[in-house]
């Protein structure tokens, strides 16, 4: 395995608990600052990683698909009054 494909993997591992926190304990990157962009860029870099790194072992494309769709969930959260915003 080489160095891109564990970087990657230990990037989505490390980054899916803010991005869950932004999908659904936040109301959206807005409300939150810069530390909110800095995690979304952060999350697209480790999909575009994870993208690469899919192409040579197919059983990282679970891995994108769930990196896509937590990017996704904090970019509808964020655009939307969609009420995935558990707090007060």
């Amino acid at each position: 395995m080489d160095g891109l494909a564990i970087s990657s993997m230990a990037a989505f591992v490390l980054g899916a608990i803010p991005l869950l926190a932004l999908a659904f304990f936040s109301p959206g990157m807005n409300h939150e600052g810069y530390w909110a962009y800095a995690m979304f860029i952060i999350g697209a870099t480790t999909l575009l990683g994870l993208v690469i790194s899919a192409r040579r072992r197919k059983w990282m494309w679970g891995l994108v698909l769930l990196q896509l769709t937590l990017l996704t969930l904090v970019l509808y959260e964020t655009f939307s009054d969609a009420a995935l915003y558990s707090g007060t």
